[in-house]
């Protein structure tokens, strides 16, 4: 009984072997730890910035590349500090570029919350943007403030980093020295907004009031009279009356009156 088989422990041994084997396996395709990446490489510029692009008139690119992205608040047309960069740069390329008579600032958004929504918000988010140019000098009728929401994406929105590409400001110019400039019927699909004077913008903040004059009647000793208009009796066809008197009236005698007061008066005669 003690003696064994030929090849009777095989199946255990062999059992033992594969177990070991697949746990030593497992343990060696676990991935290494992600190290985190320096700064430099964390904020990487975005896909769509060249920084070697420059708006030239010959290429026919209407695009005008600024270093940098505008940053607003979440879900609010308002610029945040860190955008003053990029802002200046836009100043600047207008100041030195007076031959472009007309720039298209477009705003974009991820596809989170509603396409009404998201393209309402991107058109008051590029009219920020204009309405600052225009606080600096730019005049208004060089400015286009159009809102394309998430109409136009550049990165997938199933993912944090593209979403964020998506949430952009871009820049485009749509005339030079009055001649319409770029592809045709770029505002398509997008909202435009009417970009406003800054004198214009503060008479909407604070209209004029209308002062109405005060008088002080009783200081100045004047007297309102209360004078009602009262129409005028027409005359036409209007029959005056006669009013009764009450002294005798003298009335010319009747005929038959003259002819007693004839006979009377041969009465007395006769006798």
């Amino acid at each position: 009984m003690d003696a064994k088989r030929p090849g009777a422990g095989a199946p255990l041994a062999a059992t033992l072997a594969v177990t070991l084997t697949a746990g030593a396996g497992c343990a060696d395709t676990r991935l290494p730890p992600n190290p985190v990446p320096p700064p430099e490489v964390r904020t990487p510029m975005p896909g769509w910035f060249d920084a070697n692009a420059r708006w030239d008139p010959r290429s026919g690119d209407s695009k005008v590349y600024i270093e940098g992205k505008i940053v607003f608040e979440t879900n609010k047309a308002v610029i945040r500090p860190e955008s003053e960069k990029v802002l200046q740069q836009l100043l600047t390329f207008l100041q030195e570029r007076p031959d472009v008579t007309r720039l298209r600032v477009e705003g974009h958004t991820d596809s989170r919350a509603s396409d009404d929504h998201n393209q309402e918000l991107s058109a008051r988010r590029s009219l920020a943007v204009c309405d600052w140019l225009v606080d600096r000098g730019v005049d208004h009728l060089r400015l286009v403030a159009a809102g394309y929401g998430e109409g136009k994406p550049i990165a997938p929105n199933e993912l944090a980093d593209g979403r964020a590409e998506n949430r952009r400001t871009e820049f485009h110019v749509m005339e030079v020295n009055g001649r319409p400039f770029g592809p045709p019927g770029a505002l398509n699909g997008g909202m435009v907004l009417t970009v406003l004077s800054a004198e214009e913008r503060e008479r909407l903040r604070n209209p004029p009031k209308v002062e109405i004059a005060k008088v002080d009647f009783k200081k100045e000793g004047n007297i309102i009279k209360e004078e009602r208009y009262k129409p005028k009796p027409r005359q036409e066809n209007v029959i005056p009356l006669v009013e009764k008197s009450s002294a005798p009236s003298k009335e010319a005698p009747s005929d038959d009156a003259k002819k007693k007061k004839s006979k009377d008066k041969e009465k007395d005669e006769e006798d």
